[in-house]
């Protein structure tokens, strides 16, 4: 059996190179090239919510984000882009009103938004690479890539209405700046990995929030106008890649993501019967630990080589949530994209 599938393989092998993958890394396009990247995101998660009297709440919530990224090559080591992502968010919450009717509902109500999240702008700068543009589809030996990005993060996602309890938006609304150090390691045409760092400040801005116990939706709760500040965050993402031959590769990533706990104080005086929104500090913090392993198909380096008439990826990727606390839920994401390449000024190198 070996004897009949090593003649079919070892081409691939020999040809193989540097397949992009899923993940963020540390390149960029060369100069006078685009990169257009469209993703198709979406997350599932269920949450029990139970109060001392014995009613409880089930709800089943799915979120899709499309993020449409556009990115300009310049220099050869710098480029710029814009991210403007859909999101579409929905949450069925069913009531119970006692342990003896956990299979008789009470009543069944759904929330939901449709709408632009919040918009990303970059900058990146490749400082350090050991190998061309060129080279990198067929990378030999040991090679060190690294890249600095700065992200400013503009609030244009819409937040629920302050009277739906279980509401989720589709972005945060506020303005971050957000920087990251993306550091590519190649090991032969075969294997790569990226570790990617980042670090977020959020912008503190005035806004109506629902004020209300977190974790506790029977709590009594309603809008109430409030200075808020999120908390900044850092992540630590590690992407190893390993490439199956000149179209395909496979890869898994770990996630470790950090946020500081909030701050809200009250803006105006609230309404009669709706504490103050200092309460939402409360299990504000946030920690989740996720895996992801993912497969892409490149014609890149094929239509560098004149042998595809496109460059573009395919890629599939399916993350689970591994870790949180605070009763965060933890969702399962599956997402399908594409990444496109094309030209605006100079000429194709061909090998």
């Amino acid at each position: 059996m070996a004897r009949l599938f090593l003649p079919l393989l070892l081409p691939a092998l020999l040809h193989a190179q540097a397949v992009t993958g899923f993940g963020d890394d540390a390149t960029v396009p060369p100069a006078g090239r685009i990169r257009l990247t469209v993703t198709n995101e979406w997350t599932r998660f269920d949450q029990r919510f139970t109060a001392p009297s014995g009613a409880s709440i089930d709800t089943r919530s799915q979120i899709r984000r499309t993020p449409i990224q556009l990115e300009l090559g310049l220099l050869g080591r710098l480029s710029l882009g814009v991210m403007v992502p859909s999101v579409g968010t929905k949450v069925t919450a069913t009531y119970f009103p006692d342990t003896a009717g956990a299979v008789h509902a009470d009543s069944l109500v759904q929330s939901g938004l449709s709408a632009i999240g919040d918009m990303e702008f970059t900058a990146r700068l490749v400082w350090l690479r050991t190998l061309s543009d060129s080279e990198r589809y067929a990378p030999r030996g040991f090679h060190v890539r690294s890249a600095v990005t700065g992200t400013f993060r503009l609030g244009t996602g819409s937040l629920p209405r302050p009277t739906q309890p279980f509401g989720i938006a589709t972005g945060d609304k506020q303005h971050d700046i957000e920087v990251a150090s993306q550091w590519d390691v190649l090991m032969g045409r075969h294997f790569w990995t990226s570790l990617v760092g980042r670090y977020g400040h959020q912008r503190p801005d005035t806004r109506e929030v629902r004020s209300a116990t977190p974790g506790d939706p029977f709590s009594p709760g309603g809008p109430a106008l409030a200075h808020r500040t999120l908390g900044n965050y850092f992540q630590i993402e590690a992407t190893p890649r390993l490439v199956l031959g000149p179209y395909v590769s496979i890869g898994a990533q770990y996630v470790y993501y950090h946020k500081s706990a909030d701050q809200y104080t009250a803006a105006a005086t609230p309404p009669s019967g709706v504490p103050d929104p200092s309460v939402l500090d409360a299990r504000s913090e946030a920690r989740e630990q996720r895996l992801s392993f993912g497969v892409v198909y490149s014609t890149v380096a094929s239509h560098a080589r004149g042998r595809a008439l496109f460059p573009l990826e395919v890629f599939l990727r399916r993350t689970q949530v591994l870790s949180t606390i605070n009763d965060a839920p933890k969702g399962t994401t599956w997402a399908i994209g594409m990444r496109v390449m094309g030209r605006l000024w100079g000429h194709e190198r061909r090998r």
